[in-house]
């Protein structure tokens, strides 16, 4: 007859992040929909600055890479 179920804080805590996932998961779809041509506009006007910013980040690490690899040889 006792249809409590125990709960740990873990199983709390687990419940507690688990809500705000869905919850922060919902809100970033409905803001994806509700803003798409805005987010598509910035998207697209943006493209040249984040290739800018992230091409010279790749070729340090490949660079990084190719140092680290040289001395191991």
């Amino acid at each position: 007859m006792n249809e409590y179920q125990e709960l740990t804080v873990w199983d709390v805590i687990k419940r507690f992040i688990a809500g705000w996932v869905v919850g922060l998961g919902i809100l970033a779809v409905y803001s994806c929909v509700k803003y798409r041509k805005y987010i598509g506009a910035v998207f697209t006007d943006s493209v040249l600055s984040w290739i800018n910013a992230v091409i010279p980040i790749i070729i340090v690490l490949f660079a990084i890479i190719y140092m680290i690899k040289s001395i191991f040889r």
